[in-house]
């Protein structure tokens, strides 16, 4: 009769889990099945080729393998998993390179990253002092690929782990901890709750970038919030047109692209496409307009660039007043709010009320910056049968509104001269104006904002020189600011 081997015989945790299941008569596919895992993980981490998970060992496979009435095996199984673990970092720690790094799901990026030297810095030294930090900035500014990068940097500063969580996807609230439990590789389960992805980050020291919060907000920032509570070594990094709001949160908008750096990511996708793109003197001034006009987006940059593969520059230059027609045809692995720049636009006007929707558009009728009290006097009004269609703005409605705006990153405010003035960027501005005509609100704006011009006495402009007047102006050549 065959001896039963002593836990203690086992000094390998793969060679372990291979008895164990044998002994509980399960095959690696109904091990995997029970425990939430592949047959195929199963497979590695019998063979040593994956370093297990010990909070997953003790949650999933002491009651699979039916070890809850055989103790001794059980805190065998476990032991021998940390001592995995440790081995790993050890490895890790001992030698630069040596083993395969800190645990991360972080892909290798297929185009270069250009620039942002100056950004990357000043998000590494707020990780170093926040444990949560929001990345803010319109749709197209680059918040995801910057975290990205980042989060690659610091790879080594984080031995337990950094994990992405995509959340373009999840359209439920309810399915923002799967989506944390699926970047961690934790087991498919029906219902996550912060207490379980708690106890794998419990005394992990680690960072999680949470990316695209803004249609989950609530939701993120909840869960943001008790993980940062509930584990002491986790750092938390989120993007989101607009901040979570919450206690403890370090806000750092992305800015724009220097001009300098969107010509050289211009340039790059160009030779893409085209690689025997090159610039002259004559070029490169043209695409110094062209990329103050794409308001320093790298999205839009990087559309404008695919461009050349049908058109010249000049002719990419001479379309940019219908830039939603012409900027299309992204990287089609992207999620479709990056594919083109309109379903951008889209994006964020969609997460907006009713009455956001109606002052953003209305603000477009302003050719450069405002003030508050301007707004309020052209934006607001109760129609009085010439449209009554539109919606209903009171006066004292306009600045939560026009918080609400600056805070989801569709309108830019500054101070000059001891006052806020108020913009959109030439991207916003058109996206706004086109939806303002579509509302059927252009005629009825344009008349209140022609009333309250400076040194213009007040008249009604024809309904059909209006338009025509509002068509011919290009963002980038604005007049001056106009102030109440």
């Amino acid at each position: 009769m065959t001896e039963t081997p002593s836990p203690a015989a086992f000094t390998v945790f793969g060679e372990y889990l291979r008895y164990l299941r044998r002994r509980a008569r399960l095959t690696q596919r109904e091990l995997g099945a029970a425990v939430g895992y592949s047959e195929a993980h199963i497979a590695r981490l019998e063979g040593g080729q994956r370093v297990p998970d010990p909070a997953v060992v003790r949650a999933q496979f002491i009651e699979a393998l039916g070890l809850k009435d055989d103790p001794e095996a059980a805190q065998q199984l476990i032991r021998l998993a940390e001592s995995a673990r440790e081995t790993r970092h050890a490895l890790k720690a001992g030698a630069p390179g040596a083993g395969q790094g800190p645990p991360t799901n972080l892909r290798t990026q297929l185009t270069s990253f250009v620039g942002r030297a100056e950004e990357i810095a000043e998000v590494k030294r707020l990780l170093g002092e926040a444990r949560l930090l929001t990345l803010t900035g319109p749709g197209g500014v680059g918040k995801t690929r910057l975290a990205v990068q980042v989060a690659s940097e610091v790879l080594s500063l984080y031995p337990d782990g950094v994990w992405v969580v995509p959340l373009a996807s999840v359209q439920d609230g309810a399915r923002v901890p799967h989506a944390v439990a699926a970047a961690l590789g934790l087991p498919a389960q029906d219902v996550v709750t912060v207490e379980s992805l708690r106890n794998r980050l419990l005394d992990a020291r680690a960072l999680i970038v949470l990316d695209t919060c803004e249609h989950l907000i609530g939701a993120c920032a909840t869960l943001a919030v008790r993980l940062v509570q509930m584990c002491p070594n986790l750092t938390v990094l989120a993007t989101s047109r607009e901040p979570l709001n919450v206690p403890g949160e370090v806000i750092w908008q992305v800015p724009p692209m220097r001009c300098d750096e969107a010509m050289q990511l211009f340039v790059e996708r160009a030779r893409a496409v085209r690689p025997e793109f090159t610039l002259d003197a004559n070029d490169e001034a043209l695409l110094v307009q062209m990329c103050q006009q794409l308001d320093g987006l790298p999205l839009a940059i990087e559309l404008a660039a695919a461009r050349l593969r049908v058109l010249s520059l000049e002719q990419i230059a001479a379309r940019l007043d219908d830039r939603f027609g012409l900027l299309i045809g992204g990287n089609r692995l992207a999620p479709p709010k990056q594919q083109a720049l309109r379903t951008m636009m889209d994006w964020s006007y969609d997460l907006l009320s009713e009455a956001e929707r109606a002052l953003l558009r209305r603000l477009a009728i302003f050719p450069a910056d405002w003030t508050l009290e301007l707004a309020e006097a052209v934006c607001a009004w109760e129609p009085e049968g010439e449209a009554t269609t539109s919606v209903i703005l009171r006066r004292e409605d306009v600045l939560g509104l026009l918080t609400q705006l600056v805070n989801k990153s569709l309108v830019v405010v500054d101070e000059r001269g001891g006052q806020l003035h108020y913009s959109l960027s030439n991207t916003i501005r058109q996206y706004a104006h086109e939806k303002l005509v579509e509302a059927g609100e252009f005629d009825a704006v344009y008349r209140r904002y022609l009333a309250y011009l400076p040194l213009t006495p007040p008249r009604e402009a024809p309904a059909n020189a209006a338009p025509r007047r509002a068509r011919q102006k290009r963002p980038s050549q604005s007049p001056a600011s106009h102030t109440a």
